[in-house]
């Protein structure tokens, strides 16, 4: 097996087999067969696709008609795993880096992408209009008013956002935890540089054992130069799910503006934005929730936006009636994207976002029980499943991170991945298309290493 090396450090394996997906069908087109086609001039006989949206309507009604059926669970979520494109020999756990996409996102890309070639006139606007329909089902995907919410291309850009609009001055406070993501981080950082704003990281124990220890962390940092408290609702190297609800509710009291970084939160947990009480949360859909790589969302409390200045501009961004949408005037954007972001959230909506979160989290307590059973290793998950997400970071006794990762995609494929930032771990997450058998698998895995002590 030969390995690549791409951002964050995690090996990059070659790819199981090189096909092209033929839309409508899950299907692979080899490679060769594909530029044969292309060389032939009949490359639209591969990708022609009438059926695509038929497919993708299929797709959702076998949701639909499972959740009806009341099917024992796993046989629920075995309906729903058959609506991925995965190959059945890949335990594919990363989905906290991207998450595939289920079949009918799939299809809605490529047939959005195959109308703009076609007609990228009147298509191209069409398109652009789904923006306003996309912002509407996010606002009711995490309880928020359209007009609270900027459409981004990721997390990143989102607290990016925020950090470069909010008018801080030498000497302003804010506060962060020593597990941030780079791209919750960094751009606090710049403002530092440039403005001469002071920068926070506060530590608490790993793993915590209940909330208190990092609000009391929070409480006892804040001073009367203290304007932003800016957190990972779920933290990325160890899945911690930080308190942000008290956060905000103890920031708000003291008059700071909260921020948080809910990059793996879309998708993970039943999200509400009204119940958190944040004045900003980035996020990005393309982790769990099943969206396309480059869908992002930036909320934006309606009472906050005053605070906030538009750092990306065209015309209308000085308009404040139009509420979030001054924030994210980016010109042109890619509709297919949009479209797919919306079928994508559909796709939540019919399996149930409450019963999403319960199999993701009952997954990663499974993890959790397993991992624990081997001598060697040492997880950072707290005893408080408040706190646990499903994301679960743990090292073994003796071996490096990459080479763990390595091993397992190695000899079990077991796709997970190496944190190298904050703290070293390696990570799993478990999504609701993996199963009991895909855990006990990176479990038997890990004991096979730490037990033969060679890779």
């Amino acid at each position: 097996m030969v390995f690549r090396r791409f951002r964050g450090g995690a090996p990059m394996p070659e790819p199981l087999r090189e096909t092209v997906l033929e839309p409508g069908t899950a299907a692979g087109v080899s490679r060769r067969r594909f530029l044969g086609a292309i060389a032939a001039g009949s490359a639209g006989a591969l990708l022609a696709g009438g059926a695509s949206r038929a497919e993708a309507r299929a797709s959702l009604t076998v949701i639909e008609q499972a959740r009806e059926d009341a099917l024992p669970e796993e046989d629920f979520w075995s309906k729903v795993r058959g609506e991925f494109l995965i190959s059945e020999e890949l335990a594919y756990m990363n989905s906290g880096t991207l998450g595939p996409m289920p079949k009918p996102v799939f299809y809605a890309v490529v047939d959005g992408y195959r109308a703009l070639a076609a007609d990228p006139g009147r298509e191209n606007a069409r398109q652009l209009e789904a923006q306003d329909d996309l912002r509407q089902k996010l606002a009711d995907f995490v309880n928020a008013d359209a007009g609270e919410v900027a459409l981004t291309r990721n997390t990143t850009e989102g607290m990016s956002f925020i950090a470069n609009g909010l008018d801080l001055k030498a000497g302003d406070e804010v506060l962060c935890t020593f597990h941030e993501h780079p791209g919750g981080l960094e751009p606090w950082k710049i403002k530092a540089k440039r403005h001469g704003v002071v920068v926070k990281e506060l530590p608490f124990p790993v793993p915590p054992s209940d909330p208190s220890e990092i609000l009391n962390r929070f409480e006892d940092a804040i001073t009367p130069r203290t304007r932003v408290i800016s957190v990972s609702h779920v933290t990325f190297p160890t899945g911690c799910v930080l308190p942000v609800k008290e956060l905000a509710a103890l920031a708000r009291s003291r008059g700071i503006l909260t921020l948080a970084d809910g990059a793996h939160a879309i998708g993970m947990l039943d999200l509400d934005m009204q119940d958190l009480g944040v004045d900003f949360y980035a996020s990005s859909p393309y982790k769990w929730a099943g969206a396309p790589v480059g869908t992002g969302f930036l909320y934006l409390r309606r009472e906050s936006q005053e605070r906030v200045w538009p750092t990306v501009a065209t015309m209308g961004w000085d308009d404040e009636e139009t509420g979030a949408r001054r924030y994210d005037r980016l010109s042109q954007r890619a509709g297919p994207l949009l479209l797919a972001t919306i079928t994508a959230l559909g796709f939540q909506n019919a399996i149930g976002r409450g019963r999403i979160e319960q199999r993701i989290m009952a997954l990663a307590a499974r993890l959790r029980e397993r991992l624990g059973e081997i001598a060697g290793v040492t997880l950072y998950a707290s005893d408080d499943r408040e706190l646990c997400s499903g994301l679960t970071g743990f090292t073994l006794e003796g071996f490096g991170r990459t080479e763990v990762v390595e091993t397992l995609w190695r000899r079990n494929r077991v796709w997970v991945r190496e944190i190298d930032y904050g703290l070293s771990t390696v990570r799993a997450s478990t999504h609701h298309f993996n199963t009991a058998d895909q855990v006990d698998r990176l479990a038997e895995g890990v004991r096979q290493i730490f037990s033969e002590g060679t890779l």
